[in-house]
């Protein structure tokens, strides 16, 4: 799936989720290379659209610096 930022923009890539036991992680590679972990809790994941692709999230402040 393509990661959007908050106003729908491509910011990266779903890479992999992993099950942590308190919620699951999801790693993604942005379009800069990096790689980053996000909490997929719903302050982060703000919409999951299977059918169209595409997750929208919010980074929080210190995660990436955009």
């Amino acid at each position: 799936l393509s990661v959007r930022n908050e106003e729908g923009a491509p910011i990266g890539v779903l890479k992999d989720v992993l099950q942590t036991g308190a919620n699951d992680v999801y790693v993604i590679r942005l379009d800069t290379g990096k790689e980053i972990l996000l909490p997929a809790i719903k302050q982060c994941v703000l919409e999951v659209d299977v059918q169209e692709g595409f997750v929208r999230v919010h980074l929080l402040d210190g995660l990436e610096e955009l």
